[in-house]
């Protein structure tokens, strides 16, 4: 096992996982951008690295690399719906969306 100094330029050493996690979700927030366009809200793409002290050597630290993102909620439209005598939700749509 080698030993590096932790730096911006080594951290995809820091776990084999997040090069592929932070790709896999950049991609999928540049898509989101192509498959949305008109919806000019940010994506985020974040590596955020927790740290805390070992339990058992107070000189070293215990590392997690979280890796999160968020996309903007898709607005849908507001349906009606109404309440039967059998208490159920019935809602109108159009007939088209059944073929």
């Amino acid at each position: 096992m080698d030993t590096t100094e932790l730096t911006l330029k080594s951290l995809h050493l820091l776990s084999p996982d997040l090069a592929a996690d932070f790709q896999e979700q950049l991609e999928a927030a540049v898509r989101d951008c192509q498959q949305r366009p008109s919806l000019s809200k940010k994506r985020e793409v974040t590596i955020k690295l927790a740290v805390t002290p070992h339990p058992s050597d107070p000189d070293d630290v215990e590392i997690e690399p979280v890796m999160t993102s968020k996309t903007p909620a898709r607005k849908l439209e507001v349906v009606r719906a109404r309440r039967t005598s059998r208490n159920q939700l019935q809602f109108d749509f159009d007939s088209e969306m059944l073929g």
